[in-house]
């Protein structure tokens, strides 16, 4: 049975979640600690809390335009194959993120690994430093690799 400090973390990755693909810049704002340090799919440049808010701004603004233009348009975000580690007040989270996306001239499936880093301050859960890379379908890896296809 997973402990209450795993059963929060679990909660709270699943809150971002939501607010990911509701694209809510309260709780997604909440969630990330002013000093947050990640490293996004690309490596370089690390990013700190106004990029990610900016992203989240950009992503609201889409959004806008494809509900303005009354063309379908329909996200799912999920979180797979969680896992967590204490270490005494934080607790690192680490799990596949599934993004799918269909819209006019878009259909996206894009799987990432994530390792978010929680901090507890004052009975606060906040993420403090994250890192997502993503994850290679067995062509892409071949590819990569020089092997063959």
């Amino acid at each position: 049975m997973a402990s209450t400090m795993e059963q929060e973390i679990v909660q709270h990755e699943e809150q971002l979640a939501d607010a990911k693909r509701a694209l809510d810049l309260g709780v997604i704002d909440s969630m990330y600690d002013d000093d947050l340090l990640l490293t996004g799919v690309m490596g370089e440049p690390t990013c700190d809390k106004a990029a990610v808010i900016d992203e989240v701004k950009r992503g609201i603004a889409e959004r806008e335009r494809a509900l303005a233009s009354g063309q379908p348009f329909d996200v799912s975000v999920e979180n797979q194959d969680m896992k967590i580690v204490r270490c005494g007040d934080a607790a690192i989270a680490n799990y596949r993120f599934v993004v799918n996306a269909k819209g006019p001239h878009l259909d996206l499936q894009r799987r990432y690994r994530t390792t978010n880093v929680w901090i507890n301050r004052e009975g606060r859960w906040q993420i403090v430093a994250a890192h997502t890379a993503f994850v290679l379908d067995p062509k892409q890896a071949a590819m990569l690799s020089g092997q063959p296809r």
